[in-house]
């Protein structure tokens, strides 16, 4: 793909025009190449930078393409890995040719990988082509709502843990890892809206894009979600590996019963410090003794002394989860704090 380089800067006077406005003549190269003509109408968008962006009206429209050689690929694995890639960087149009592998055998390995790209469908072009679309409506998606879509995900992944904890119904692991995915779904499209949003700064006004540290916290607050997910999975699938044993010491039971429901407390009150600005339970989050929640744990198994070497293993791999699960909550506490100072409030008073 050819880039164009960067453009000379230049350099304008602002001109006053009657009493209340201002103006600035455009460059004439800009106005040719974009095919500009009186009479034209300009869309201007401010940046959270404060910055100006002038869209020429087919800007709107335009869509950011790519090919991709299948026949070069080591593997479809390897195609598969190239375009998700593809998908996060803002492409809206994947073409995928091929000619050594007929199309139908190409378009059913990606058909998979497809289904977990929200706003991405496949379409078979030529014989020797697919093309992968993007049907995305941004206005639908506002950052802060794909947070709590997020989030809504994650606490229901806890809430169903701890069922699978309390009742040992095993048909509970499959939905654990439905819910999994689905953060993993969302982490795909906030990535392709933010990588989009750098590229096109009027998105920003879909996205709800309010400044520098809510874009940083943003990306942040999503992978943390991702992460939070995986950790709950491998700890379900860790309890069902062990099974009966878990369900046979009260003490293990115990324990691990209290540190998910502190754990489940915590999220919840992370979140909602983040989403609300909420100080006082941000820092609360900040304030934790070192390893609380796997302390808790610990505190349970004082006065016993474990035998079976199964046992033993689950509970030292699920004090290391929990030391992971209080990390992220209290990363995303720290975000909250990070977004609080940002915001006008009695503690903190802003002056440029």
């Amino acid at each position: 793909m050819m880039r164009r380089g960067l453009e000379e800067r230049v350099f304008r006077r602002l001109q006053v025009v009657g009493r209340a406005s201002f103006s600035i003549s455009l460059p004439k190269s800009w106005v040719l190449r974009v095919g500009l003509k009186p009479g034209d109408v300009l869309e201007i968008s401010e940046g959270v930078d404060g910055s100006l962006r002038l869209s020429p009206p087919e800007a709107r429209l335009r869509r950011s393409f790519c090919r991709l050689n299948a026949d070069l690929c080591r593997d479809p694995e390897q195609l598969g890995a190239i375009v998700l890639a593809g998908y996060r960087v803002g492409y809206d149009i994947i073409q995928v040719t091929c000619s050594k592998s007929p199309i139908h055998e190409l378009s059913r390995g990606l058909e998979g990988l497809i289904e977990g790209l929200p706003g991405f469908e496949l379409d078979q072009g030529q014989n020797s082509e697919l093309i992968l679309r993007n049907v995305l409506d941004y206005s639908r998606f506002p950052a802060d709502d794909l947070i709590k879509r997020s989030y809504i995900l994650v606490s229901e992944m806890l809430n169903t843990v701890s069922s699978f904890l309390e009742t040992g119904r095993y048909d509970l692991i499959p939905y654990i890892e439905a819910l999994r995915r689905r953060v993993g779904e969302l982490l795909q499209l906030h990535t392709r809206l933010m990588v989009t949003y750098f590229r096109r700064r009027e998105l920003g006004r879909f996205l709800k894009l309010r400044n520098p540290p809510h874009i940083y916290s943003l990306i942040l607050m999503e992978n943390l979600m991702d992460s939070l997910a995986e950790v709950l999975l491998e700890f379900a699938k860790r309890i069902s590996q062990v099974g009966k044993k878990v369900w046979s010491s009260s003490t293990v039971y115990n324990g691990l019963r209290r540190s998910l429901d502190e754990s489940s407390r915590l999220v919840d009150g992370a979140v909602n410090a983040y989403l609300s600005l909420d100080l006082e339970q941000a820092y609360s989050i900040l304030s934790l003794p070192k390893e609380h929640l796997a302390g808790i744990l610990r505190e349970e198994m004082e006065e016993v002394l474990l035998k079976d070497r199964e046992l033993i293993a689950l509970t030292a791999q699920a004090e290391t989860a929990f030391i992971i699960i209080q990390s992220i909550v209290q990363r995303m506490a720290q975000l909250a704090l990070d977004l609080f100072v940002e915001s006008e409030n009695p503690i903190c008073e802003i002056r440029s």
